[in-house]
């Protein structure tokens, strides 16, 4: 609910600092006192249109803060926390309107653009009377009222849930069709892919084993030549080759471990190394038999990596990605033989699931359609028993056709998505022997405000916005069809807090609190204010509206009884039982 909202420079309106209760909120005042102002500064603040005409003369900018009570709106919580918004129970919505022409706009003190003031707007307010934030003269709302009337919600699901699996079904058979199509473009390349890389015969470790081969054979002449010169050093010297001196050192220190027990361990490591040297001058002499120069063989070695080099060019970065390579294409063919079963098989599943979709939607169309006949009939008593007798409503449904679309009806294919088929739309005929017309083309104000009131009335505990303003519902009636209009507006009082601008006596009798709109001029200045009513300034202002500005005590007592017969719930009756 609207708990409070501040006004400054907007308008007349200089200064006003307003808190609206719970119910009904009445708001009475001469034409041109400023209840319009008031309307105008709530529908700035929620992102409507603005002009730079309403900033008050002789200020640069005006200013409007409203704050909300937001512990009993989940969607408007949830909507901030998408936004990344404090989302506390308290919500606080600012909009500034430069006399320059910029406008700024503030969610609980966090700068936002129009069009998210505009968005959580619309969850908060409908403004009846002007065509902003009405939520029902928005086309795309009619069919979600029209299912939460008809409690189709099990339908609606079951429709929602066949629509994914259709969706799904089509997916796969997409993806399907489209590898199939790839396959028949790319077959005879993958051929020649698989062909191509199972003739190199592949081995994940053989180009390191060539590599290390291809070294060898550069270099045969240089490996013999320093193997030989190794093996001449260590241990083919007729006389002080290596192994000749460590022997001779061995048998020193021997004879000196005798004598000392540091020696003896030295002696120990003297012969290790020795017998270190005997295996490595062995090794060299084995590895120095094995080097032959083979110019053939280079040849051999230089050529296979060639192929290997080009096949990692052309199907991956190492012997294992073309390995990789090779059993994906070898798949795919694999799978080019199963395609006809394949997609016979997702055929069938996807032609399951739109017989399943089409029968879900038609069922849900049919009791929309049962709905539509009920909410036709209940919105025309309805208007009838607030002054529009000869007003006709109607539900609209139609089908866009669609070739792609998935539900079939004869011949022909139309749009359909997970809330199903129908196109849903609220049409008036206001007067006799006019057409009806889309209900967002009502032109009277005043009409407009008593079909959403009865709209209103009716899908009262299915609507979710929580605060009504009715401006000018009060026109053109008069007498019982007034107390009528009253009544139903304090009915949806029950679950709505409202805001009321009237100028009948017995709309302004049912409401909780009662606010009286004043214009004053004041230094050659125009300001206006507005100020709650106590219950003995209440009873004179109801009486005003019923006499004028002559107030007699017959009119006063009439205007008490007026109010007491309103609260009671009973049709006034002009001063008789």
């Amino acid at each position: 609910m609207l708990k409070q909202i501040y006004i400054r420079n907007f308008a007349i309106a200089e200064q006003l600092n307003i808190e609206f209760q719970p119910g009904l909120n009445i708001l009475t005042g001469e034409t041109g006192a400023g209840k319009s102002i008031l309307v105008g500064a709530i529908s700035a603040v929620l992102g409507g249109r603005v002009y730079t005409e309403v900033v008050r003369t002789g200020a640069e900018k005006a200013f409007v803060e409203a704050i909300f009570d937001i512990s009993r709106l989940p969607m408007v919580k949830r909507l901030l926390e998408e936004k990344g918004l404090d989302s506390s129970n308290e919500l606080i919505l600012k909009r500034e309107i430069s006399l320059k022409g910029s406008t700024r706009a503030f969610v609980n003190d966090m700068p936002v653009t129009i069009s998210t003031l505009s968005e959580i707007g619309n969850l908060l307010v409908d403004i009846h009377g002007q065509n902003e934030h009405q939520t029902l003269l928005r086309k795309e709302t009619h069919r979600y009222f029209l299912d939460a009337f008809g409690h189709l919600d099990a339908l609606l699901q079951t429709v929602s849930e066949k629509y994914r699996q259709l969706r799904l079904a089509e997916e796969k058979l997409t993806e399907l069709e489209n590898k199939q199509k790839t396959l028949e473009e790319k077959y005879e390349l993958y051929r020649f892919q698989l062909n191509e890389i199972e003739r190199a015969q592949l081995d994940p470790d053989e180009e390191e084993q060539l590599e290390a081969e291809r070294k060898i054979q550069l270099n045969a002449e240089k490996i013999f030549a320093l193997s030989a010169e190794f093996t001449q050093l260590v241990a083919q010297n007729d006389r002080n080759n290596l192994l000749e001196l460590l022997g001779q050192a061995v048998h020193l220190l021997r004879e000196l471990s005798d004598f000392s027990e540091e020696i003896r361990g030295i002696y120990r490591e003297f012969s290790s190394a020795k017998i270190i040297v005997e295996e490595a001058a062995r090794s060299v002499e084995t590895f120095q038999n094995t080097i032959e120069f083979n110019p053939v063989r280079l040849e051999e070695i230089e050529q296979r990596l060639a192929t290997i080099s080009q096949l990692k060019k052309k199907y991956g970065g190492t012997i294992k990605d073309v390995l990789k390579y090779r059993d994906k294409v070898e798949s795919e063919l694999q799978l080019k033989e199963n395609f006809a079963f394949e997609l016979e098989k997702l055929r069938k599943i996807f032609q399951q699931a739109a017989e399943e979709y089409h029968h879900a939607a038609l069922q849900l169309s049919r009791q929309r359609k049962k709905a539509a006949e009920k909410l036709e009939r209940e919105v025309m008593e309805y208007l009838q028993k607030i002054g529009m007798p000869k007003t006709r409503f109607q539900v609209r449904f139609d089908l866009i056709e669609d070739e792609k679309g998935y539900f079939r009806q004869e011949g022909k294919n139309y749009f359909g998505d997970e809330n199903g088929i129908d196109q849903v739309e609220f049409y008036i005929s206001p007067n006799p022997g006019e057409d009806f017309k889309p209900l967002a083309k009502i032109a009277s104000g005043g009409e407009i405000s008593r079909i959403m009131l009865a709209l209103k009335n009716i899908l009262a505990e299915i609507d979710r916005i929580p605060l009504l303003i009715f401006d000018e519902i009060d026109s053109g009636v008069s007498g019982k069809i007034a107390i009528s209009v009253g009544r139903s507006i304090r009915n949806l009082a029950g679950s709505h807090q409202i805001i009321c601008i009237t100028h009948l006596p017995q709309i302004a009798s049912f409401g909780n609190a009662h606010y009286r709109v004043e214009k004053y001029v004041q230094n050659k200045r125009t300001f206006t204010r507005i100020f709650p009513l106590d219950q003995p300034d209440r009873v004179e202002e109801i009486a005003r509206l019923m006499g004028g500005e002559q107030i007699s005590e017959t009119i006063l007592q009439s205007a008490e009884q007026l109010i007491q017969e309103a609260e009671a719930g009973r049709e006034f009756t002009g001063g008789k039982k």
